[in-house]
């Protein structure tokens, strides 16, 4: 039975992934930087690609450093744009699976980990804000790993659990220190403050991740300015909007309203599931009842907190959906027939939203993406490129998924692309100073967002393309001159 249940969760995990390996061009507004970024680590001394001229490795100073470390090790198998499939696949296969370790944890029914199916594919994921979705599985399997620290009791095992954990929680912290935040509200939350004399014991496997913050807050650049800028993330908006716009920071990720359904599908799901658990008989862990903390907590923190932690953005919208994902504990689940109806109504939602999102991934590939690839293969390796996106919405999705698509040249070749984020102080790869694109600094606030602002003196004679999408660019006589035209790209080459 047992090793039914974990090829079940396998599968589950397979097709929860489906929507990273569906299509070749997800609609994923920053994944064009992910994956220029994993090429400029894994091939920075490579001459094919020039990066070394240009750029230095900021990996000590970015505190999302293990995504683009474990990326850049499966790019050695699989190569680059795998292993950024793969490291989606961690966050949307990962998520239910680390999920199941916890609740088993808990003492609560596995099951219920069905339900984090169709949160899985939300907002923060569609904008592309991959090493903070990376946490979450490892955030529910350090939590995991954490109760059963608080209930060892053999020395031997108990040694390599606490060993585990540590690694566990280092790790956690250099994916994202917004999911690190939440492990440490979640293992206070369940410390057994009840055994005093055992504080040390159970608290030293977080202790070298505690280090390890310290240091980034007084060594790095990007951990000076979010630390200085704690208590002060901006002004919240007013609650009514927060209410209004939840929906926007979860659940809207289509122009349809098919994932808005699926949520109000969801929501009657867990309804149903509320209603038939009433006086189910569960043997949980007396740590459940603490854990509400963390739901709580990121509930009061979106309405209470702004959009900007530093040089950081979005930073209370990212509260909604990890609230939600840990509020999957608390609710009860029956055995025998009402326990039954409520897993094929949780798998019935499981299978109808991803097929409902990779069908919009698919029919986003088929009618919008265009010729990309041709558009790249007219231009040389190892270039200056400006990509100039006049057109960056989408008629399926919501944000605007062309907006960094330059990025696949560079992932593909080389060079340097603009617009890119790699002048911000916690990106992993950053411009050497006297090397950035004219005007010679970042910049300014917005440039890919208005193309049209952009002056022909920033662009002419720095860059050897510009890579257009839509209409707009019209550049004089004796700059650029056209040499690929597409049904969505045009390609100018400097004269």
């Amino acid at each position: 039975m047992k090793r039914f249940a974990t090829v079940f969760y396998l599968l589950v995990a397979v097709l929860a992934s489906a929507p990273a390996w569906i299509v070749r061009y997800p609609p994923l507004e920053d994944l064009p930087f992910h994956i220029s970024t994993l090429r400029q680590i894994h091939s920075f001394h490579d001459a094919q690609y020039g990066f070394d001229k240009d750029f230095f490795l900021n990996l000590g100073g970015t505190q999302y450093a293990l995504y683009y470390i474990v990326g850049d090790v499966i790019a050695y198998v699989l190569g680059v744009r795998w292993a950024t499939i793969a490291m989606m696949c961690i966050y949307l296969g990962g998520t239910p699976l680390a999920l199941r370790l916890l609740l088993r944890e808990l003492g609560k029914d596995e099951r219920l980990c069905l339900f984090v199916v169709p949160l899985l594919v939300n907002t923060m994921f569609i904008i592309g804000l991959l090493p903070f979705v990376f946490g979450i599985p490892l955030m529910f399997l350090a939590w995991a790993l954490a109760l059963r620290w608080f209930h060892s009791a053999n020395a031997r095992k108990d040694l390599r659990l606490g060993i585990g954990l540590g690694v566990l929680a280092i790790a956690l912290f250099y994916a994202h220190v917004f999911a690190y935040g939440l492990f440490g509200v979640g293992f206070a939350a369940m410390f057994p403050w009840g055994r005093p004399k055992k504080y040390l014991v159970f608290g030293a496997p977080v202790v070298p991740s505690l280090l390890c913050v310290v240091w980034w807050t007084k060594a790095s650049a990007q951990g000076q300015e979010s630390f200085g800028a704690l208590g002060k993330s901006g002004a919240h908006a007013p609650f009514i909007d927060n209410i209004r716009n939840a929906a926007q920071w979860t659940c809207d990720v289509f122009r349809d309203s098919s994932d808005e359904k699926t949520w109000i599908l969801l929501a009657l799901a867990v309804l149903v599931t509320i209603g038939l658990g009433q006086g189910a008989r569960e043997r949980v862990k007396p740590e459940l009842r603490r854990f509400v903390v963390v739901p709580l907590l990121c509930t009061v923190l979106y309405f209470a907190t702004g959009d900007m932690l530093g040089d950081v953005w979005l930073f209370s919208q990212r509260f909604p959906v990890p609230a939600l994902m840990t509020a999957i504990p608390f609710l009860p689940m029956r055995r025998g027939l009402s326990g039954c109806v409520v897993t094929a109504l949780a798998i019935a939602l499981a299978i109808g939203s991803t097929v409902n999102v990779c069908s919009h991934f698919i029919r986003f590939q088929l009618e919008e993406v265009g010729d990309i690839d041709d558009a790249i293969a007219k231009m040389a390796p190892a270039k200056h490129v400006a990509a100039l996106i006049y057109d960056r919405g989408s008629n399926v999705v919501n944000m605007s998924p062309f907006l960094h698509f330059g990025s696949y040249y560079q992932a593909d070749k080389g060079g340097i692309i603009q617009f890119s984020n790699d002048g911000a102080l916690y990106w992993p790869v950053r411009f050497k100073e006297g090397h950035y694109p004219p005007p010679g600094k970042r910049p300014r606030l917005r440039w890919e967002w208005t193309p049209e602002q952009v002056p022909i003196a920033e662009l002419y004679p720095y860059y050897d393309y510009v890579l257009v999408r839509g209409n707009g660019f019209q550049p004089p006589h004796g700059s650029f001159h056209l040499i690929f035209r597409g049904d969505r790209w045009t390609v100018w080459q400097r004269d």
